[in-house]
């Protein structure tokens, strides 16, 4: 399986990680690793998470496909 996200996902990750970053007091340190992602296959589509290690995420899955 191959897990990827689209050009809408990655604007959305990108706005929301801009804003959540002048927030977020935590610090993945020297090698980053801050972000995380979550890929949960269902029998209709993809659901699509990314994660800060302080716990905050934002849904990216685009429903509009399913």
């Amino acid at each position: 399986m191959k897990f990827e996200l689209d050009t809408k996902q990655v604007k959305q990750l990108n706005k929301w990680y801009e804003k959540h970053t002048k927030k977020c007091k935590h610090d993945a340190g020297a090698i980053g690793g801050e972000l995380g992602y979550k890929f949960i296959p269902t029998g209709l589509g993809v659901v699509t998470v990314a994660y800060c290690v302080c716990g905050e995420e934002i849904n990216l899955t685009d429903f509009s496909n399913w």
